[in-house]
């Protein structure tokens, strides 16, 4: 037997504004997130540069992840 226990919870009005609204900024920050790799890393040195890329990288990650469901 396979029966739900309790009442069904129901996303309230707030909450899925804010998904929205995470997953809008996931799906654009993931498209043009990319854009910005040529020009932050051009002036920087090696340890700078390797922090920095490994930043922009695990943010383009996190974007993808949160814009994965996004519909236009």
């Amino acid at each position: 037997m396979n029966e739900r226990i309790g009442p069904v919870s129901t996303p309230s009005a707030l909450s899925r504004v804010a998904l929205g609204a995470a997953e809008r900024i996931g799906f654009w920050g993931s498209v043009l997130l990319p854009a910005t790799y040529f020009p932050v890393l051009y002036g920087l040195d090696g340890t700078t540069k390797l922090f920095v890329l490994t930043a922009l990288v695990t943010l383009n990650v996190v974007c993808l992840h949160l814009g994965r469901q996004y519909r236009t």
